[in-house]
């Protein structure tokens, strides 16, 4: 009996557990976050990163991320709104690896656009930028949340 009433209070505690990621349908809790739009433009002394991101599958895409991935040697001459470059080393500190760009909440269908604006990098280094974009909602395609570009 007590063992009957143990595993009837397991199974109840794991649809408890599981019941966020479910609507009223019984659909799983999804939206599709993808890299819609990668331009890479260069000028005569900065190259400037524009990326378009793209949810769908019915639910919203709750706290989402883009990390722009930078070349080496490159310095941060502007970002867009929401946008943070991470720590350089301390001895250049306005080299940096990648930037943080905090899209928030996007709705099913819905866009968001961050603008990072660089400095060119060395004639020898490749300018290869590549962008990732993540949430904390599940991602039942998660193949084209990546992207990269490389200009000459």
């Amino acid at each position: 009996m007590k063992t009957a009433m143990m595993v009837a209070a397991l199974s109840t505690l794991s649809l408890v557990a599981l019941s966020p990621m479910f609507d009223r349908q019984g659909q799983i809790w999804q939206a599709d976050l993808q890299i819609r739009t990668l331009e890479v433009t260069r000028t005569k002394s900065t190259i400037t990163v524009r990326v378009v991101v793209y949810t769908e599958k019915d639910d919203e895409a709750r706290s989402s991320h883009l990390i722009v991935l930078l070349p080496l040697g490159v310095g941060i001459d502007r970002l867009g709104p929401g946008c943070t470059a991470m720590a350089g080393p301390s001895m250049l500190p306005s080299l940096r690896a990648a930037v943080d760009c905090d899209l928030g909440s996007i709705p099913d269908k819905g866009i968001r656009e961050a603008v990072v604006t660089t400095t060119i990098p060395p004639d020898m280094v490749p300018k290869r930028f590549g962008v990732f974009v993540y949430s904390s909602t599940p991602d039942p395609n998660p193949g084209n949340n990546y992207a990269e570009r490389t200009i000459q």
